[in-house]
C-alpha cells in the first residue's frame, strides 16, 4: 500500500511542476510582449459657425458681416427712434458650439444697442442636430440722432461646447 501512495505523490509533484511551469511561461510571455495592436478609426470633428445678417427695419439701419464673426451695423441719416437688424448664427461644423463671448465696440455717442434671442453660453449642436443654428436681434435705440452714417461692431467668438468657460 505504501508504493501506491508514493507513486501517486510522484505524479502530484509532477502536475505540480508542469502546471507551475506554464504559469511561469505564461507570465514571462506577457511581460516580453507589451504591445498593443488596435485596428480601428477616430473621426475628429471640427468646428465651423457662420454669422449671417438678416432683415432690418428700414432703410436708416443695414448690418453686414466681417470675418470671421463680426456683425457690423450702419445707421444713416437715422432720426431718434428704434431699429433692428435680424441675423443668424449656423453651425455647419460637426461638435456643438456655446457662444463664448458677445461684445460691442465703435458704438456712437447717443446711441444705445442690445443684442436679444442669443446670449453668452447659448449651446448650438452640430450641423443636422436640431437647433443647428439660433436667431438673434440687434436692437438700436438712437436718442440725438445720426447725421450721415455712423456704424459699430458686435463681434462673436464661438468654442466648442466642452470647452467653453463661465
Amino acid at each position: 500500500m505504501r508504493g501506491k501512495r508514493n507513486r501517486f505523490s510522484r505524479l502530484g509533484m509532477l502536475l505540480i511542476t508542469l502546471l507551475l511551469a506554464l504559469c511561469v511561461t505564461g507570465v514571462g510571455y506577457a511581460a516580453w510582449t507589451d504591445e498593443v495592436i488596435i485596428d480601428g478609426t477616430a473621426n475628429l470633428g471640427y468646428v465651423d459657425v457662420v454669422l449671417s445678417p438678416g432683415a432690418c427695419s428700414g432703410p436708416e439701419i443695414t448690418g453686414s458681416v466681417s470675418p470671421p464673426h463680426t456683425l457690423v451695423v450702419t445707421l444713416t441719416n437715422a432720426p431718434p427712434g428704434t431699429y433692428t437688424c435680424g441675423f443668424t448664427i449656423t453651425n455647419t461644423g460637426t461638435i456643438p458650439v456655446k457662444i463664448q463671448s458677445i461684445t460691442m465696440s465703435g458704438v456712437p455717442a447717443g446711441v444705445e444697442v442690445s443684442v436679444l434671442g442669443v446670449a453668452e453660453g447659448v449651446q448650438i449642436e452640430q450641423a443636422g442636430v436640431y437647433p443647428d443654428y439660433v436667431e438673434g436681434t440687434v436692437q438700436v435705440i438712437v436718442l440725438d440722432g445720426c447725421i450721415a452714417s455712423c456704424s459699430f461692431e458686435i463681434p462673436f467668438s464661438f468654442v466648442q461646447w466642452n470647452m467653453y468657460v463661465e
